[in-house]
């Protein structure tokens, strides 16, 4: 099985990867990740 990935969004970005799916452009999978902060 063969995985093809179109975009990575951070998870700030959320609505822009939402919107991107229900305008018909992705060919692949969307993928969402999670942002590391070292500011501590």
């Amino acid at each position: 099985m063969i995985v093809t990935t179109d975009r990575t969004y951070p998870l700030s970005e959320v609505p822009e990867a939402i919107r991107y799916l229900e305008e018909g452009h992705a060919r692949g999978k969307v993928v969402t990740t999670l942002e590391h902060n070292d500011k501590t």
